[in-house]
């Protein structure tokens, strides 16, 4: 997981709600062996003095536990007594982060139209280099979250309005981890996904250069209600 500006507290308590969601997501059963420190580190794009902190508080919670040799196991668990307090913070995490979602998209939307007007030369180059960049990444195997939120955060910049710029670095860790979600289930589920989102890119990014502020919306408008879409039915 990939986020900006969080306190440490809760940055372990999203780690902690992650591997939650990925034990009932992979149907891990009482005695399975969990991924390694490593994996986990691939997995949510996150430090590994992190992933063993949330690791520690769930072995304190009596989740998993730490064999030697063996690694970290889902422990047997007596009802969902453990695993409802942390289900119930994600499904109010999810409702937060889709209200983000709705409310990025107003922005953004707008945010590519003025852009197209309004950027640069080297602004559109710039955009052109973080798209690039993104198809690169994931040609050699990486997710690409860092260069997938350039691309947008540099569109917004284009815009050349001030009060976006500052709404969107507000939102930036929620959009940050919508993207990881999206990506990681990419990752794992379907190499498809990841070869739409270079051809919306690519959509958006030809509108800007044409100026072209209706298509611009447009391109934008579907790109992002795609990839919603895909984010709550996993459809990756």
């Amino acid at each position: 997981m990939v986020l900006r500006n969080i306190k440490r507290r809760n940055l372990y308590e999203e780690i902690i709600s992650e591997i939650i969601q990925y034990i009932q997501e992979e149907n891990i059963k009482p005695g399975d062996k969990l991924p390694t420190e490593n994996e986990f580190v691939e997995i949510f794009q996150v430090s590994k003095t992190a992933i063993r902190e949330a690791l520690s508080v769930l072995v304190a919670k009596g989740i998993i536990e730490k064999r030697s040799g063996v690694g970290s196991i889902l422990k047997e668990i007596n009802g969902s007594k453990v695993i409802e307090p942390f289900t119930q913070k994600l499904m109010m995490e999810e409702q937060t982060l889709k209200e983000i979602l709705e409310f990025r998209r107003g922005i953004e939307i707008e945010a590519t139209a003025l852009a197209s007007q309004r950027a640069t030369r080297e602004q559109l180059e710039a955009i052109e280099n973080a798209h690039l960049e993104l198809i690169e990444v994931n040609h050699n195997g990486g997710i690409g979250i860092e260069e997938d939120y350039r691309f947008h955060s540099l569109i917004i910049i284009s815009s050349g309005n001030s009060i976006y710029q500052t709404i969107f670095d507000m939102i930036s860790p929620k959009f940050l981890e919508a993207l990881r979600v999206s990506k990681n289930q990419s990752k794992r589920l379907s190499k498809s996904y990841l070869e739409d989102t270079h051809q919306e890119h690519e959509r958006i990014l030809n509108a800007l250069k044409k100026r072209d502020a209706v298509e611009a919306r447009l391109a934008m408008l579907d790109h992002l209600e795609k990839n919603e879409t895909k984010i709550w039915n996993h459809d990756l």
